[in-house]
């Protein structure tokens, strides 16, 4: 699984993101390492359809809910014992698809 470190995040996305720069760097922080790829990506598409600060919110919200308390090694891969569903996937998932309006491609 691909990863970037704090300095690609900010080369990549601080031009881009102008107030809301600071929020980003924390969320970055915060969902650590692991999903470092997914939150650049995820920035970058809400940059460019001027949804920052929409996406943001439901980025600080999941990781109140769900991540805070997991080890940040591990963080984002744990799955629901019941269900089997990972709820950090499907949270990416839907903030691609129907936030972002993004299409898998083929």
């Amino acid at each position: 699984m691909p990863t970037i470190n704090e300095r690609q995040f900010q080369e990549a996305l601080q031009p881009k993101l102008g107030d809301d720069w600071d929020r980003a760097l924390v969320v970055f922080r915060n969902f650590g390492e692991r999903l470092s790829w997914d939150i650049a990506n995820v920035l970058l598409h809400a940059a460019d359809q001027e949804k920052v600060g929409e996406v943001l919110e439901i980025l600080e919200e999941h990781y109140r809910e769900h991540l805070q308390y997991q080890h940040p090694d591990i963080r984002g891969a744990i799955s629901d014992r019941l269900l089997g569903v990972n709820k950090t996937q499907v949270m990416f998932l839907i903030l691609c698809e129907k936030t972002l309006g993004l299409q898998p491609t083929r």
